[in-house]
């Protein structure tokens, strides 16, 4: 909850964080506290209401409290019953229901109070979905979507992590509808055409994950695990089969997550559904709620089934650390979102292996180094923010995940895990800080972590080095040259301290390494060696840094060659890539001819496709014409895109040609070639504007196009039908995008039409079009 905030004067600065004038964010005062919430509900979805009550069981942690406040936003005919004898009043505002007693409380004492309310479609929190005459075919739904402090539209609550409540859900709803909810299902009636559905979970729950969904579902019931029931559910426009193929993994996963965490799943069943605009993946408490658009049929497999079973494991992963363990306040909701994203690496690093472990820490570093270098730096752990929500970007991610890799190389991994599994077992049912996790870390490393967690947790930034190696023949002497660039005083970012590990090869084929500690702005480090044959910078992926190292082209091309880890084979592309030679970017075509991970391979297509000659544009354009591997052709695609050149056309043209292509490879295809501005294309990707298929992704690649060719011509087929609502928002999103980017090229009258009709687009139905 925010205290109340000082007047600001000023907007945005770019690199900021937080508005200037910003304050402290603290958790709320707990004297008294919900414990205990039972929502008996009637929700009619046709009406897209629900009316009831709440019975609230309050308790007092201290003695001599007399009031509390709720959270309730824009609720309807709201009475509030005293069911005590302590003697109340309430007042409410529209936004808080403030309770007042007579009689104070006794440390511990408990009184239930009741609120009857009302809320018609609320703005947030409670999402429902219905056919109307524009979309007669779109699903029939109710589903709840807390995060971070958006309960408070549904049901009265203290809305924030710190306050958790056991939950109880009395639910009414037409009886042919299923309903779901938090915890587990103690019964079912029948009266008359409606259903009431009793769920009961005896655990406390922060409002955030509190959750129900009511509707027309499909099921798929997966093999339970001993006896916790495992089920999928999503609108009956997807079939079992598909709901089985989207969440496959999911009992392989819960029986690795209780061995990795030395913990039994804590609730009594795992239940997931997909709905139509539900907006990304939450893990409510043994519900977790999913956008449909991550369904899979079977071509969507082929290429996003990596992307979802790692969204899988992440949302898994918070039933431990979140759901059980939760985070005090936003301050420390790294302790959530950085753990579930590490966990997704731990994941690829026990079923697939060391190699799809780095690949993906080093998509981490990437997204959160582009969010560093584009928009601002920030601690991990800081209490200044406008917005809870604002909490939840790249730096808390994947730059929390990378230190959390980072910390259990510094300790090993026995000690490593004994503190974490010894963290979710200790600290379950309770709410969390970074102290409580660092200090169980410290307990079994012997480690004092302060200055870790100082540094990387509560400082800006992370490291940037300008590395150069000399070898002197005479001595048998390698020479390190270290310099660390990142410094920004205005910024607040400093010198890190911080081991490196490098590696080397000598002429016999024999690897050598040894790590070097940097402290300093700039440092030399010798080493006593042979003369290699090439040098790299951490090769096992222990250190989260961004470098710029060419130790000599002869070199990286040996390490390409001969290299064997992720580090080192995207370090040798990388730095081959940036002297655009024509023998440095043959190695690369030469290696992409015979290396077979997919990581790799659309590392190499980012490499070329910085690479602004036509030596690249020729290897891009061969390679993009031979790949046949799902997981790559996208991105072999957006490198053709980065550049314009006939070459590069043509072999989208032809690749274009190609029978199955992958949804998501042909929408970056189409989107590339409106990329070339070459207005003989237009009516081709006009053409795809209409073409049916799984949500019509690929419609919405031929708008991205259209809007890349900055042509005139590529107007009226952005606007044609421009008002008419979608069943899948994809491809109207992508429309409006591209309406969005070609504006600025067109003549003044035709950027008045297309402000027009952006304008129209918010009056969709559709909250993501909005």
């Amino acid at each position: 909850m925010k205290y109340e905030q000082l007047s600001r004067r000023h907007q945005y600065k770019f690199g900021d964080f937080a508005l200037a004038g910003v304050t402290k964010n603290y958790a709320p005062d707990l004297q008294l506290e919900p414990v205990h919430t039972a929502l008996h509900l009637t929700v009619d979805l046709k009406q897209r209401s629900a009316v009831g009550y709440a019975l609230i069981t309050l308790r007092a942690n201290v003695a001599g409290q007399l009031a509390i406040k709720l959270d309730a936003i824009d609720f309807e005919d709201l009475i509030v019953h005293d069911l005590s004898d302590k003697g109340m009043d309430y007042r409410y505002n529209d936004l808080f229901i403030n309770l007042s007693f007579e009689k104070y409380f006794k440390a511990n004492e408990e009184c239930v109070v009741r609120i009857d309310y009302r809320v018609h479609e609320p703005i947030s929190g409670l999402k429902f979905s219905a056919p109307d005459e524009w979309r007669p075919e779109f699903p029939f739904f109710a589903i709840t979507d807390n995060e971070t402090e958006r309960a408070r539209y549904w049901f009265p609550c203290v809305d924030f992590p710190t306050v958790r409540s056991k939950m109880e859900y009395h639910l009414t709803a037409e009886k042919n509808l299923t309903i779901l909810a938090n915890g587990a299902l103690v019964s079912e009636t029948i009266n008359g055409g409606m259903k009431t559905s009793h769920w009961n979970l005896d655990f406390p729950c922060p409002s955030y994950l509190a959750c129900f969904a009511i509707g027309e579902f499909s099921v798929y019931e997966d093999e339970p695990l001993r006896d916790m029931p495992i089920a999928y559910f999503a609108d009956k426009s997807y079939s079992p089969e598909q709901l089985q193929r989207t969440f496959e993994p999911t009992r392989k996963m819960l029986i690795w997550m209780e061995q990795k965490l030395a913990m039994a799943f804590p609730y009594p069943k795992y239940f997931q559904i997909a709905g139509r605009e539900v907006g990304g993946a939450m893990e409510n408490i043994s519900l977790v709620s999913w956008d449909d658009k991550f369904m899979l049929d079977d071509t969507m497999a082929r290429e996003w089934k990596y992307i979802m079973d790692l969204i899988n494991v992440h949302e898994m992963s918070h039933s431990y650390f979140g759901d059980a363990v939760v985070s005090y306040d936003f301050s420390h909701v790294w302790l959530k979102e950085s753990w579930a994203t590490y966990i997704e690496s731990v994941w690829l690093e026990d079923s697939q292996g060391v190699d799809a472990m780095h690949w993906q820490l080093a998509e981490e570093a990437k997204s959160y180094m582009t969010e560093a270098k584009n928009r601002y730096v920030r601690p991990i752990i800081t209490r200044e923010y406008d917005h809870s929500w604002n909490m939840f970007d790249m730096h808390l991610y994947p730059g929390g995940a990378w230190r959390l890799h980072m910390l259990r190389q510094l300790v090993g991994d026995d000690k490593f895990w004994a503190g974490v599994q010894e963290y979710v077992n200790t600290y379950a049912t309770h709410t969390v800080k970074s102290l409580d996790f660092q200090r169980c870390i410290e307990k079994h490393s012997g480690l004092n972590l302060d200055g870790f967690f100082d540094m990387w947790f509560r400082s800006k930034g992370y490291p940037i080095l300008k590395v150069s190696f000399e070898y002197d023949t005479k001595k048998g002497i390698g020479k390190f040259t270290f310099e660390q660039v990142q410094v920004d005083t205005k910024k607040g970012i400093e010198l890190f301290e911080m081991d490196l590990e490098l590696g080397w090869q000598d002429s016999e084929g024999v690897d050598h390494s040894d790590t070097v500690h940097l402290t300093k702005g700039a440092q030399i480090v010798n080493i006593k060696m042979d003369e290699p044959v090439h040098v790299m910078l951490d090769p096992n992926m222990k250190s989260l840094f961004e470098a710029e190292f060419n130790p000599g082209d002869e070199k990286l091309r040996h390490l390409l060659k001969y290299g064997k880890t992720v580090r080192e084979l995207m370090q040798a592309m990388s730095e081959l890539a940036k002297t655009g030679k024509r023998k440095n970017l043959q190695a690369i075509r030469d290696y992409l001819g015979k290396e077979n991970r997919w990581g790799l391979r659309i590392h190499g297509y980012r490499s070329l496709g910085s690479v602004g000659n036509t030596y690249a544009y020729e290897h891009l354009s061969t390679l993009l014409l031979a790949e046949g591997d799902p997981m790559v052709i996208e991105e072999a695609a957006r490198a053709c895109g980065v550049h314009q050149h006939a070459m590069l056309r043509e072999s989208i043209l032809t690749k274009l040609k190609d029978k199955d292509l992958p949804y998501r490879g042909e929408m970056a295809l189409l989107e590339s070639l409106g990329k070339q501005r070459d207005e003989q294309d237009i009516p081709l990707l006009t053409s795809y504007t209409k073409k049916d298929g799984w949500r019509n992704l690929v419609r919405a690649g031929a708008f991205l196009g259209l809007g890349a060719s900055r042509s005139e011509e590529a107007l009226k087929p952005l606007l044609d039908g421009i008002e008419a609502p979608v069943q899948f928002y994809d491809e109207k999103v992508a429309r409006l995008t591209a309406l969005t980017s070609i504006k600025e090229w067109l003549a003044p009258h035709l950027q008045k039409q297309i402000t027009q009709a952006l304008c129209n687009g918010t009056e969709d139905p559709s909250y993501p079009v909005q």
